[in-house]
């Protein structure tokens, strides 16, 4: 969370032990190349909302001498295996004296979507603002476009919406001037984030609706594929389960078409998600777990956490939260290998609600401290601010509700920097709630 964090939350209700009702935010982030971040909730609804599609730009190095071609091409699939940090270093020994800018620009794009996939964030906006600097050197318009238009998906991750669409718009009026079709279905897609995250789904399903429109005259199908998991994830927030398991049925077929195994392991996962709002959690347990097995097959770490999580969240709603946490460990030990802070919170935030859910407060303490320390580390201010809260909820179920309610009036702002409408509804919730534990039962209704 949130890719995937982070940026989506959802209200789950927990029962204290004198039948006050708060509202936990706990989170579980999807694979980064579809864009989803999701956050489980356990017994309510599960909303998911996307990370940026981002932009890759090669210009020229496939054909650049032997002591930039062989190491960029290393570094390629070192990337394709998903061993990041190994390509940084290969990307990084491309660089050569005779090296062009517009070839600068492209080094410097593929090091910071390294570093982003690991969610280190400022390596990464640094990376891309060097690739900025070195592309209007060039006068490259697509390295420009591609540079300006990652540095908003790193805006997006970071909880800042209106930064990202405003990056987003400047990309897509570069692309337009220039012709370039594919890249502006791109940029149209990710302007659908951003409304996406803001709660504005009819205007996140028209630029959807775009992005698909251009992908088909391009012929461009595994893009086609991607606009349409967006989709149906948005149909799917909007509680129309029969049109998100439509879109995400379509998505699977050009996917698997098109022979791309992890497209297909994403669209399954995303099916399950969509059973699982149905109440049909078997269906739901089978579609993660064939989306783990293809994961595991290609290699796609960070996807078979973000799957093991998600059935984390079934065995949850299946009421059986020792396996849930196996799960939520197993995903913890994978984004702790290969280096991923923000799944790792993300895992532990989950953890910390399932030791909540089972009366834990202490152990669940402990979780969400943890997660909200790596939050600040790796500045994502969606997840501090839902990490707060969820030590708000803790401090509430203990019978302090001072304490709770400093901790969701911190998390609130937050949100409300950030433009969060749906994380500030659910922070003024539980503070109507640590009002009414209060006893401060006017207070509690102005919320």
């Amino acid at each position: 969370m949130p890719w995937w964090g982070w940026l989506s939350l959802v209200a789950t209700v927990i029962g204290a032990a004198v039948g006050v009702t708060w509202y936990i935010e706990s989170r579980f982030r999807k694979p980064a190349h579809r864009g989803d971040v999701t956050r489980l909730e356990q017994k309510v609804d599960e909303v998911r909302t996307q990370v940026g599609q981002i932009a890759e730009y090669l210009d020229g190095l496939p054909q650049a001498p032997p002591e930039t071609r062989d190491p960029f091409l290393e570094g390629r699939t070192l990337e394709q295996q998903h061993k990041f940090r190994e390509a940084i270093a290969q990307y990084q020994a491309a660089f050569q004296s005779d090296t062009t800018s517009s070839q600068r620009a492209a080094l410097h794009i593929l090091i910071g979507n390294c570093f982003l996939s690991v969610s280190e964030l400022e390596e990464a906006e640094g990376h891309y603002r060097q690739a900025e600097t070195a592309a209007r050197q060039a006068d490259d318009q697509r390295g420009l476009a591609a540079a300006i238009g990652n540095t908003g998906s790193v805006c997006l991750r970071r909880g800042e919406p209106e930064k990202a669409l405003a990056h987003y718009q400047q990309a897509l009026t570069i692309h337009r001037e220039t012709g370039n079709r594919g890249d502006e279905a791109d940029d149209v897609g990710n302007i659908g984030v951003v409304y996406k995250c803001r709660g504005e789904f009819d205007k996140a399903l028209a630029h959807y609706q775009q992005a698909v429109t251009i992908h088909r005259e391009t012929g461009n199908r595994q893009s086609e594929a991607n606009a349409l998991t967006n989709m149906g994830v948005v149909y799917r927030s909007k509680g129309d389960l029969k049109k998100a398991l439509q879109h995400h049925e379509e998505a699977l077929k050009l996917h698997r078409d098109a022979r791309d195994r992890r497209g297909e392991a994403t669209d399954l996962g995303n099916m399950g998600l969509v059973y699982r709002s149905m109440g049909e959690v078997e269906r739901a347990l089978q579609h993660h777990e064939q989306a783990v097995e293809i994961d595991r097959e290609i290699g796609y770490r960070d996807g078979e956490a973000s799957q093991l999580g998600d059935m984390g969240s079934v065995y949850l709603t299946k009421g059986e939260p020792e396996t849930a946490l196996e799960c939520y460990e197993q995903a913890l030990e994978i984004h702790r290998d290969i280096g991923h802070r923000d799944g790792e919170a993300s895992d532990l935030a989950n953890m910390g609600s399932v030791y909540l859910t089972v009366g834990d407060p202490d152990r669940a303490l402990a979780h969400y401290e943890e997660a909200l320390r790596i939050d600040r580390q790796i500045g994502n201010r969606d997840g501090e601010a839902s990490d707060l809260a969820n030590i708000g909820v803790v401090y509430g179920t203990k019978g302090e509700p001072d304490k709770a309610l400093y901790y969701f009036e911190a998390g609130l702002t937050i949100h409300r920097d950030i433009g969060h409408r749906q994380g500030e509804a659910s922070k003024l919730l539980n503070m109507g709630v640590a009002y009414w534990t209060k006893g401060e039962l006017d207070k509690a209704l102005d919320y």
